[in-house]
Formats: C-alpha cells, structure tokens, sequence
C-alpha cells in the first residue's frame, strides 16, 4: 500500500513537472515570434523609405531629362533655322541677289539690332549700339521680326571713356588774390594730369559731363568795431563764372568760416576750369592745409566726335 502511495505521489510530480516545461516553452516561442514581427515591421518601414527617395530621385532624374530634352530641342531647332539661312544665302547668290550689308551698316557704328542684322549678326543676346551721344547696351532677339516689341530691347548706357579725367588738390599757403586762379600745390590724386598744380588750372581731355566740387574755409582778422567781413569764391570755366560761395562773419574777433559748392558742367575738349576768389573783405583770406580743397571728375564722355573718323 505505501508503495502505491509513492509511485502514486511520483507520477503527479512527473505530470507537474512536464505541464510546466510546456508552458515555459509556450511563452518562449511567442516572445521570439513577436521579436520576429518587431523585426519585420522595422526592415518595412526601411525598405518603404528607401523606395520613396528612390521614387523622388527618379523623378527629380526624368525632370531634368525633360529639361535637356527641351534644350536639345530648341538647339536643334536653331541649327535648322541656321542650315535655312545658309542655304538660302547660297541660293541667292548662285541667282545673283547680293546679301552684303548696307552702306550705311558698313560706314558708320550700328545704331540698333537692325542695323546688326544686317551687318551679319544672328544670334540673339546683348549688343553695344550707338545712341545720340553716348554708346548704349541692347538684347536683340533675331529670332522676331523686326516690327516685333521683343526685337529690341534697350538696356541702358555703357560707361565709355577714352582718357580718365579725376582729381582731388588741396592748398598748402594761405592766398589773397582775386579773380586769379588758386594754384593748389598739393597734389593727392591728379589720373589723366589735367590738373596743372603751378597754373591751377585743369584742363578737359575730351568732351563730356564733368563733376566738380570746393569746399574750404576763409579766415576773418580781428577788428576794433563790430562790422560785416565777406569772402566769395567761384568756380570758373574760361574766366567765366560758373557757381560762387560765400562766407562771411560779423564780430569784432578773429573768426574761420566754412564753405562749399559743387556743379556739374558740359565742357568741350580743351575748356579751363579753376578756382578763384571774387572779391574779399580787407585781410580776410584763404586758409590752408586739410581746410581747403577741390576736385573733379569727369562723368560721361560725348563719343560723337569719334563717328566722323569712321
């Protein structure tokens, strides 16, 4: 009897123990399983990543094929129009019609996108023609006709200089002379040497616009009596009164009064500009140094006068 009871006793410990190796097995192979399913979905999301910047690559890629195919395109075509003019041109000379430029395109500088097509120029982009006084930037489009808006399309002016004209003087001695040209003796800039330092005089190298500026201060003694002093400067072109300052003081002490003007001319090659004082009070006069100075510059040049050497 106690026998069975032990063998009954054992089998109920073998049956536990078989139950609980199942289930520890059970939880096992579902934790791997969704390990598995974790992974899976990761190695999705990758590879459903990496084929949208595939599909955006693709079609940045076929847009830009589009591109060079369109560009192609449209150099194809102006090959064609270019194989069409050759030909024509061969044609009409083989039937005697001369296609040579016109007298007028020949003798003088182009004046528009007509005139360069008939000198020979085809392909469209930015030209330098002459306008009324000055050379001028324009986009010609040779592929509309010349009643076409888009055939000529005005720019703005080219800076065209033959000599450089600027300046920059100032004055190292006091000076008291009227209606005399105020020598600057020191020189800090002077392109072109049109500013004669001994003279005081400067000198247009070619014709155009030209930018002038005097600035400085007069000195004032001092008097016994309070009265009114005065001291007028001028800008002159050929002795010829151009623009004044003046400064002036009322006091019985020693006084420095500032002053400045500036004025754009048109002068022709060979005009004299200077500076000089008008008139003055007695004793007053000119300070020096950093006080006094004048400069110049020439802004625009007339290139007229070189259509007649052409």
């Amino acid at each position: 009897m106690v026998q069975f009871i032990k063998m009954h006793v054992v089998i109920c410990l073998i049956v536990l123990l078989a139950s609980c190796c199942c289930s520890i097995t059970a939880s096992t192979v579902e934790e791997q399983l969704l390990q598995l399913q974790d992974g899976f979905d990761k190695m999705r999301e990758i590879l459903e990543e990496k084929n949208s910047r595939m599909e955006a690559q693709l079609a940045a890629q076929l847009v830009r094929l589009e591109r060079v195919e369109n560009q192609n395109k449209i150099l194809m075509e102006e090959i064609a129009r270019l194989n069409e003019m050759r030909k024509t041109r061969v044609l009409n000379r083989a039937k005697g019609i001369s296609n040579e430029p016109s007298t007028n395109a020949i003798n003088q500088m182009p004046t528009s996108c007509e005139d360069l097509s008939e000198i020979g120029h085809t392909l469209n982009g930015l030209y330098s023609v002459m306008g009324i006084k000055s050379v001028e930037s324009v986009y010609c489009d040779f592929s509309n006709a010349t009643s076409d808006t888009g055939y000529q399309t005005w720019i703005g002016h080219v800076d065209v200089k033959s000599s450089p004209a600027y300046f920059f003087v100032r004055r190292n001695q006091t000076f008291n002379e009227t209606k005399t040209p105020i020598p600057f003796d020191i020189v800090q800039l002077n392109e072109g040497a049109a500013y004669d330092q001994n003279s005081g005089v400067f000198t247009a190298p070619v014709t155009g616009k030209y930018y002038f500026t005097v600035s400085g201060m007069a000195a004032f003694p001092g008097t016994y009596i309070t009265t009114r002093l005065f001291f007028q400067i001028g800008l002159y072109k050929n002795n010829e009164a151009m623009a004044f300052a003046m400064a002036d003081n009322v006091s019985d002490y020693y006084e420095n009064e500032s002053f400045s003007f500036q004025s754009t001319l048109e002068l022709i090659k060979g005009d004299q500009i200077s500076v000089q004082i008008y008139s003055m009070s007695q004793a007053a006069s000119l300070m020096t140094g950093t006080y006094t100075q004048f400069n110049g510059f020439l802004l625009e040049e007339d290139i007229t006068q070189y259509l007649y050497m052409l």
